[in-house]
């Protein structure tokens, strides 16, 4: 791996961890004499699958901005992306940005309206079925009565949804950059799906922060759903289905019942 990223980006090459998902992936900061990049390792041989999404995803509009695929090698599984400049949206909504939050929305909002149509063969459809397989599956693992409670409130939200966009499909304020322009990075799950996917996921992340702060998180979430509805029109009934969904799938990876009532209430 060492060889392939002193070949972009000059040696030495210094690799700084940013994630490790035992048993998914890992994912560092390479930085060269000439240049940096951000490389992700998979465990699993899905490797050109994902550089191939991702390339894909180039071909959208200016903002967001999305990583480049530099290179990839199927033997080694990696991934090598250009690094996307800015900060964590996280900030902006801890600082109660209003200006960050609403170019966000709007940002988003302009990603799904240019890909509105479009259904890149690289990507596929983001189904109601699929959203419950994962959402079961970490109700499987949260077990006993949080898992049950989970999969109950979930049955009442299994209606099927039209997949007319490109969408993150996995979308938390981590993943959202703030600098000149929004980026969106970690598209390795890219999909088919509906707009409120990316928001309600988004908008669930963030409502999630919000608890653990101690804090009323309003002063993004406003902002963040005018700025995206000033630009594409809203199904209110789906985000609301899609952030308790969210929420639902959230409270299993955090063992957090209070996200449970969140979503039912």
């Amino acid at each position: 791996m060492i060889e392939l990223l002193e070949r972009l980006l000059g040696a030495p090459v210094v690799l700084e961890e940013l994630k490790h998902k035992p048993g998914r992936r890992s994912t560092w900061r390479a930085i060269g004499s000439r240049g940096r990049a951000i490389v992700k390792r998979f465990e699993s041989d899905r490797t050109p699958a994902v550089a191939a999404r991702v390339a894909a995803l180039g071909a959208g509009p200016r903002e967001p901005v999305v990583p480049e695929v530099l290179a990839f090698d199927a033997d080694l599984r990696v991934v090598v992306l250009s690094e996307v400049p800015g900060d964590p949206f996280r900030h902006a909504v801890l600082a109660g940005d209003a200006v960050a939050c609403t170019r966000v929305g709007a940002a988003l909002a302009r990603w799904h309206a240019a890909w509105a149509g479009v259904s890149p063969p690289e990507l596929r459809p983001h189904t109601v079925g699929r959203e419950l397989d994962v959402l079961f599956a970490q109700a499987d693992v949260a077990a006993g009565p949080l898992g049950e409670v989970v999969r109950a409130a979930a049955s009442t939200m299994s209606g099927e949804w039209a997949c007319p966009t490109v969408v993150h499909r996995d979308l938390y304020e981590e993943q959202v950059l703030v600098g000149e322009r929004v980026g969106l990075i970690d598209l390795d799950d890219a999909a088919l799906g509906p707009g409120e996917l990316d928001l309600g996921n988004l908008v669930a992340h963030v409502e999630l922060l919000g608890l653990r702060s101690g804090r009323d998180l309003t002063s993004a979430t406003d902002p963040l759903l005018l700025g995206y509805s000033g630009v594409s029109a809203v199904d209110h009934g789906l985000l609301d289905r899609l952030r308790r969904l969210s929420l639902l799938r959230l409270a299993c990876i955090h063992r957090m019942p209070t996200l449970v009532s969140m979503a039912t209430t």
